[in-house]
């Protein structure tokens, strides 16, 4: 009877032991797997997509988005443009730490002077014989929680001619969640979709498309066919756009933070009317967006949220004109923000300067100075 007892007991331990073991695998498996975050439950096929395009638009912004339909979003498919030269492209190394060196502020001056004067020798290079077809797919992400019967009638229409909004069923669309919207959308996206890059733009931004896409081909082609310098190391992953490191945390208004206590000003980060992300980038928030802090300014969330990250490549860049006020009109201009749907069109007729009013107030431009501390960051103006 003993001898049957120790056959009981030790069967019930392995049985245990393995039933443990099961349970744990699959709770494992649903961490690494958190469960959707977005609500959307299927988008269009599309794939292997180089450049995802994600636009943040109002419910009501119809005309908004066809305006973009009408001009930007139609540039660069096919690429005609000759290849961007890759001398022109910094790729960053990493220190004895282990970190990343970022651009020093002679090098972001020389390289813009480089592509100044590419874009002028640009009508005597001769062209390529064969157009570039580069994967691309843009979408305009709106929430639809607690929206109108009529207003949700009208964008299902749109859907139905355009079939390129991000609907997000668990949204609702208002300026304090915005940093929600961001989640959600990369959640969708990165669910869905096989991309290498996601370029955010707000539905009052303006990007020339193809000039932007020909030097993110390059900068790609480049970083792979140098995978072998790195080692060991992980490959950057690029966050690219006009970053701030001395912006102030907002403690009134709409964008007032009360949440925020990680330093006095918020981390550096890229401005929020456009900036590209490395696919890698996109799922390190997808994955992790119930683990992270939001923040009501969406963009300083992201910068936030990537700060810890040693093997991001922030590319600060005089081209995006992304603040919170246009910048003096410069041809070399590659994302303009805060512009309505007429300066687009004049835009897209390369009539750049018709946003600029005399006495007008601008925004002065600055290079990144990432040796000096956030207060002193941005002191070097772009002549």
């Amino acid at each position: 009877m003993r001898r049957m007892n120790n056959l009981v007991t030790l069967f019930t331990a392995i049985t245990a032991f393995f039933f443990g073991s099961f349970i744990t695998r699959i709770l494992t498996v649903v961490d690494k797997c958190p469960a959707q975050r977005s609500g959307v439950a299927k988008l269009e096929p599309h794939p292997d997509l180089f450049l995802v395009i994600l636009v943040f638009s109002a419910p009501g912004n119809a005309e908004q988005r066809e305006g973009m339909r009408e001009t930007w979003l139609r540039l660069g498919q096919p690429l005609k443009q000759t290849y961007f030269p890759e001398e022109y492209i910094y790729l960053p190394t990493y220190s004895g730490g282990g970190h990343l060196q970022m651009e020093t502020v002679a090098t972001q001056a020389q390289r813009l002077q480089q592509y100044i004067n590419w874009q002028q020798q640009l009508p005597q290079l001769e062209q390529p014989r064969v157009h570039r077809n580069i994967k691309l797919k843009h979408l305009f992400a709106i929430g639809t929680l607690q929206m109108s019967a009529t207003l949700r009638g009208e964008l299902e229409h749109e859907q139905q001619q355009h079939k390129d909004l991000l609907l997000l069923p668990r949204l609702h669309d208002d300026y304090r969640n915005l940093t929600e919207k961001l989640i959600q959308s990369l959640d969708a996206l990165t669910r869905h979709y096989e991309f290498s890059y996601l370029l955010k733009a707000d539905d009052d931004t303006y990007v020339k498309l193809d000039n932007l896409l020909n030097e993110l081909v390059s900068y790609d082609r480049k970083l792979l066919r140098n995978r072998e310098d790195y080692g060991h190391e992980p490959l950057p992953e690029l966050y690219w756009g006009y970053f701030n490191g001395r912006a102030t945390i907002k403690t009134k208004g709409h964008w007032r933070e009360s949440n925020y206590y990680l330093s006095k000003n918020y981390i550096n980060y890229a401005l929020g009317g456009g900036y590209v992300l490395s696919r890698k980038l996109c799922e390190h928030v997808a994955n992790n967006s119930y683990l992270l802090s939001t923040y009501v300014s969406e963009d300083a969330s992201l910068g936030t949220w990537l700060a810890p990250m040693r093997h991001v490549y922030r590319w600060h860049d005089a081209r995006f004109d992304t603040a919170y006020t246009p910048s003096k009109c410069r041809p070399y201009h590659l994302v303009l923000h805060k512009r309505n749907q007429r300066q687009m069109h004049d835009l897209y007729s390369n009539k750049l300067c018709t946003h600029e009013i005399p006495g007008q107030r601008v925004f002065v431009s600055y290079y990144y100075d990432w040796t000096k501390p956030a207060d002193k960051c941005c002191d070097s103006i772009v002549a």
